[in-house]
């Protein structure tokens, strides 16, 4: 079992200048875990301020900030060998819905410059997502042409597809099923976040993606007296992976108030405690 660490779990000190994502690696090694998830949005010369994130939220796959030059990329990699701390996957925020065709090809040029950055920071994955709205059916066929011209790339770089449930037409996991069926691709699969879900609808939709997971985010904002997160019945979810015989890496997203250190540490024990136990209720 291998159990990741998303830099997106140092949002906070990032975007408050207090760590950049080259101290993330090092960061992740301290704790005493050896995987990192690096990610696209934090890419950045400096921190963007508070307007640009919000901008950045409204169309997260256009950002400004985002500087892909080699030097970058160069440092990066270097932190990540120097804190000896394998990439499991490089995470960029994509719009595979977009119909007008000049955009479009934007967009493309965008995922192949992300594909080729994480074959070169040694990431076997890339974490994508669709745009668009939700309960657009026409969406969803944009969605498949575009990663049927996208996933050749993606391929001839060893690099895998991951697309998370996340905003736009990504909340709606038939879509996702949909989508990652109709291309039938050992390249393309679900990045499957926990934590991206309504309220009531987590564990089904769990439930359905969790065949399709190459990825998970093991997301976490808050924990009760007995180390469980307050939104998300672990329990119920390390289950529904278990059954659908997943493998890959558990990668923590803490996102919550106080020390990143400290909600990396409860998730890890969450991941482990249900993991463990599911191990020995499938042996007995």
């Amino acid at each position: 079992m291998k159990i990741a660490v998303s830099a997106w779990s140092f949002h906070e000190p990032l975007y408050a200048a207090k760590l950049r994502q080259t101290d993330v690696p090092a960061e992740v090694a301290a704790l005493g875990l050896r995987h990192v998830e690096l990610l696209e949005m934090f890419l950045w010369r400096k921190p963007p301020g508070l307007l640009q994130r919000v901008l950045r939220r409204a169309a997260p796959q256009a950002s400004p900030t985002v500087d892909y030059s080699h030097d970058t990329l160069n440092e990066l990699r270097g932190a990540r060998l120097r804190a000896g701390t394998p990439l499991v996957c490089w995470d960029a925020d994509t719009d595979l819905t977009i119909a007008d065709a000049d955009t479009r090809r934007a967009q493309l040029a965008h995922m192949a410059t992300a594909i080729q950055a994480a074959k070169f920071l040694g990431a076997p994955m890339l974490r994508i997502t669709t745009g668009g709205q939700a309960g657009d059916s026409a969406a969803v066929g944009r969605a498949i042409d575009t990663l049927r011209t996208a996933l050749p790339v993606a391929m001839a770089s060893g690099v895998k597809l991951a697309i998370e449930n996340h905003f736009g037409l990504s909340a709606d996991a038939q879509a996702l099923v949909e989508i990652v069926t109709a291309l039938n691709s050992p390249y393309l699969g679900v990045c499957l976040d926990l934590g991206n879900y309504r309220d009531g609808e987590a564990d089904e939709g769990i439930q359905l993606l969790a065949p399709y997971a190459i990825h998970v985010h093991c997301k976490s904002r808050a924990f009760d007296a007995n180390g469980e997160e307050t939104k998300i019945n672990y329990s119920t979810a390390m289950q529904a992976l278990r059954a659908a015989g997943y493998e890959g890496v558990f990668s923590i997203e803490f996102e919550g108030d106080g020390s990143p250190a400290d909600g990396i540490r409860k998730t890890k024990a969450l991941i482990e405690k249900y993991q463990i136990s599911n191990i020995k209720s499938q042996s007995t």
